[in-house]
């Protein structure tokens, strides 16, 4: 029998209102039981930090990427493991460690009983650190209003284009990337991203677009509302363990890190970390 600690956040995107019961029930069909803290106040730290302070064998957190985060940070590059169960709406932490989507029963019951102990990359933005990936750029902010759309929510999506300028694909940044045994490469880029990557990957992926004329500005923005914007027209991918943005004028540089809206000083140094804690991969 393991020593089980469980954090639930109960404002998550998809986590039922009777988790508590749930996992219970889950547990004890697995012989297991455990210390579980619903996360519904305003502090998530407090709780988080006194469940680690227990050591517990591992860290069961069903909640969304943001909480997961939240909770590596805390238990360090050789604190307890967390193994995340998936209660968010995005939930590509979780996809990240897994290897793939899977239900928060399934993976708990597989990491519990089968697991494999991984180490987790992050990356670092200055003072701020990101587990799945960093984006720079007005077309960055397009993820609101994509999201409305793959839900139907239209009105909502245009509301949230009318008036903006997430569209406004202008060139505003350059880059520098390098790393050992990478070629160093410079340029411009109209939006950028930084993508962790798996544990058994070395190297950011770096991509970016710089539209060449009106017609590649205006697919790579309708390719970036309706899918992945690395699959849109001009985008040019390569890896990386160091990259540095700079705002064309000097100007701070409209970030996310794993989908959080933050603003960065020109200039920022983004890199790599091979081991920022550990997780359970359920082996999806």
């Amino acid at each position: 029998m393991k020593s089980i600690s469980v954090l639930i956040n109960p404002r998550s995107g998809s986590v039922p209102v009777d988790a508590a019961d749930r996992m219970r029930a889950l547990l004890a069909d697995l012989g297991e039981t455990c210390e579980l803290r619903m996360l519904d106040g305003d502090d998530i730290v407090s709780p988080i930090k006194s469940a680690l302070d227990e050591k517990p064998d591992v860290l069961v957190v069903w909640s969304g990427d943001g909480t997961v985060a939240c909770a590596l940070q805390n238990a360090g590059a050789e604190g307890v493991p967390v193994l995340p169960l998936p209660g968010g709406t995005m939930n590509m932490f979780h996809k990240q460690i897994h290897g793939g989507p899977c239900e928060w029963n399934e993976c708990l019951r597989r990491g519990l009983t089968e697991g494999k102990m991984i180490d987790v990359p992050a990356g670092t933005a200055g003072d701020h650190r990101f587990y799945v990936a960093a984006m720079a750029g007005n077309l960055t902010d397009l993820t609101g209003p994509r999201e409305h759309l793959r839900e139907g929510h239209f009105l909502q999506a245009l509301q949230e284009l009318s008036g903006s300028d997430l569209l406004d694909l202008r060139t505003t940044m350059t880059f520098e990337t390098g790393g050992p045994s990478l070629d160093a490469s410079s340029g411009f880029a109209t939006a950028a991203s930084i993508f962790v990557g798996t544990h058994e990957e070395s190297a950011f992926e770096f991509a970016y677009i710089d539209p060449d004329n009106p017609l590649e500005l205006m697919a790579s923005g309708l390719g970036a509302l309706f899918s992945d914007w690395r699959d849109a027209s001009g985008v040019t991918t390569l890896q990386a363990v160091d990259v540095v943005l700079n705002h064309e004028r000097g100007k701070e540089l409209r970030v996310t890190l794993d989908g959080e809206p933050t603003r960065l000083k020109s200039g920022t140094r983004f890199t790599r970390i091979e081991k920022a804690g550990r997780a359970i991969s359920a082996q999806i």
